[in-house]
């Protein structure tokens, strides 16, 4: 059991040894416990590590942050996507959440002398705007967003990048919510989708299937039910099985305690397959 956890945190040895000389019984329940749910096979160990790393983020828990980089590099993981799973937090937690964590995560990097591969794969301001296409993604629209008048119009006073994308994740959604937010402060809404949707859910460095799983578990940590009823819908139609979201669910139990998943956010999730087409336990 030491070993299937180790795989994922590191320390565990040594916090077991610690919890042995206080109370043995609670040492072996606890291991056992996080042994039976990371040896489950529904999540590959990339993503299981990625949502442990926002989760931890998320919740201000950095040793254990530190404990899961160290995880990731040794299972070989791309560090940029790490570092990604960490910057997307500040969605979500303000961007101020993500400070000691780049610490931690270029210490640990450091460490390893793995900085330099890091630092030459980083985006450049601008650099996704350059490569994205309205035209493609147009396509990818819900059709009735597409046959809506107001998309051009919200495009051209905002900007096509951040409604664009916005329209990709949150079809028969955004026109309705841009226009509402538009209707309290135009200048807000202009940077709301700029950096969110935008410069944020735009960097594409996480695929979406990835970065919303991790989203599940991120507002999870954070007890936000309504945004991770809205995540696990979308990480669904943007090509995670049901199985997958479980899954989160299933370790988020683990890693940050049972308030607000369990049954509650099982329930969500079976209300969710069962109106989503194709959607299955």
């Amino acid at each position: 059991m030491l070993e299937v956890v180790e795989r994922f945190q590191p320390g565990v040895r040594a916090r077991f040894a610690l919890r042995c000389t206080a109370d043995p019984a609670f040492a072996e329940a606890a291991l056992t416990y996080a042994a039976s749910v990371f040896s489950r096979p529904s999540l590959d160990s990339r993503t299981r590590l990625l949502v442990m790393t926002g989760q931890f983020t998320m919740a201000r828990r950095h040793a254990r942050l530190r404990e899961t980089i160290v995880a990731a590099c040794n299972h070989k993981l791309d560090l940029n996507e790490v570092l990604e799973v960490i910057l997307q937090c500040s969605i979500y937690g303000g961007e101020s959440i993500v400070d000691e964590p780049m610490d931690i995560f270029l210490e640990e990097v450091s460490a390893r002398g793995l900085l330099d591969q890091v630092k030459t794969r980083a985006l450049r301001p601008g650099q996704r705007k350059s490569e994205r296409s309205l035209h493609e993604e147009r396509r990818t629209w819900h059709p009735e967003d597409a046959a809506d008048p107001r998309a051009d119009q919200l495009m051209d006073k905002y900007g096509w990048h951040g409604i664009s994308m916005a329209l990709v994740l949150r079809p028969r959604h955004t026109l309705d919510n841009a226009q509402f937010l538009g209707s309290l402060d135009e200048e807000f809404t202009r940077a709301f989708y700029e950096f969110g949707y935008s410069e944020m859910y735009g960097r594409q460095i996480l695929d979406h299937r990835t970065r919303l799983l991790c989203m599940v578990g991120n507002t999870l940590a954070i007890g936000e039910i309504v945004q991770t009823r809205h995540h696990m819908r979308t990480a669904i139609r943007q090509g995670a099985s049901a199985r997958e979201v479980l899954e989160v669910l299933f370790q988020s139990v683990v890693t940050i305690g049972h308030p607000n998943i369990v049954p509650e956010r099982f329930k969500d999730l079976v209300q969710i397959v069962e109106s989503e087409p194709g959607a299955s336990l």
